[in-house]
């Protein structure tokens, strides 16, 4: 089935009486729980205290990007998510290990988990979003700023529009194989030739952690998504999502079901709820009062292949 079939098929299979999850610029009347950035434009980040750290972990300082205004209720760019903040906390306490891994991000906006794995060890981490200047930049610049000289090498920004080719995506990282082999591009055809594999069956790798926040506003771009995640993650590979509850429950229950009518394994991991002070406290959706949005509430669950 063509994406356009599977996006119209589940479009179809929407209920009219649940929230208008397609209609993002008039949806809320109350809006979404979000951190704006500061005057400057920028938001920080101040990573949680594990039991293991010595000191105080360093903070780390995002720009927000500011997407064309065609594009602005579209991207939700704009602010800083919980989901975002929670699955960066998840990364800083090694609860999700990156470490000597290749990691892609998944509509990073200004990339706050990305920029935290990138300081954790990660073999490479790449960090991708709807490609135009106005958020790359930015979420480039934010790369640059919170790393080291040491550690410039272990990032990459790139725009992916989901659903497109990831040809470019794991280019990024089977260019780092060739490396780490000591091979040569022209070494590497040889022996190709000789096994009789073609260079992509070599050379071609996938990444082990997929990571994506807040990515499950619109159902109609459900399908997509999981083109590209079925595409970019390895056999053994794992993908976290966390997902606020801004438009109900609806998207979330939808893009599971989606995901395992695709063979995918789907692994709930718990859900919270942000406090004033920016910690966690546990949640399920037994608490949840009739009426009443839960706002401030993220889901975390994990797809395997």
């Amino acid at each position: 089935m063509s994406k356009a079939g599977r996006i119209e098929e589940e479009e179809e299979e929407e209920d009219p009486t649940d929230i208008f999850d397609t209609s993002l610029s008039s949806l809320f009347s109350i809006p979404p729980i979000g951190f704006a950035p500061d005057h400057k434009g920028y938001f920080t980040y101040n990573p949680p205290i594990s039991d293991d750290h010595h000191q105080d972990p360093q903070a780390i300082t995002l720009k927000i990007p500011s997407p064309p205004s065609s594009l602005y209720t579209t991207l939700q760019a704009q602010l800083i998510w919980p989901s975002s903040i929670y699955l960066a906390d998840l990364i800083s306490l090694g609860t999700i290990d990156v470490e000597n891994k290749n990691v892609v991000e998944l509509g990073s906006a200004a990339g706050l988990p990305g920029v935290v794995a990138s300081q954790k060890g990660v073999k490479r981490v790449v960090s991708t979003d709807y490609g135009v200047k106005e958020v790359l930049d930015v979420l480039e610049d934010n790369f640059r700023t919170n790393n080291t000289k040491n550690n410039q090498d272990r990032w990459k920004v790139k725009g992916h529009c989901w659903g497109d080719s990831v040809d470019d995506l794991v280019e990024c990282i089977s260019q780092e194989l060739i490396k780490s082999n000591g091979l040569g591009s022209n070494v590497v055809d040889a022996q190709n030739e000789e096994d009789g594999r073609t260079s992509n069956q070599t050379t071609r790798t996938k990444f082990d952690i997929i990571l994506a926040a807040d990515v499950l506003w619109t159902t109609s771009t459900h399908q997509i998504l999981l083109d590209s995640i079925i595409s970019l993650m390895a056999k053994d590979g794992i993908t976290h999502i966390t997902a606020g509850l801004h438009t109900g429950r609806g998207p979330l229950e939808r893009f599971i079901h989606s995901a395992e009518k695709r063979g995918l394994r789907m692994e709930y991991k718990g859900e919270v709820r942000m406090k004033g002070d920016k910690s966690w406290e546990e949640h399920n959706q037994s608490m949840a009062v009739e009426g009443e949005e839960e706002r401030g509430v993220v889901v975390w669950f994990t797809l395997r292949l």
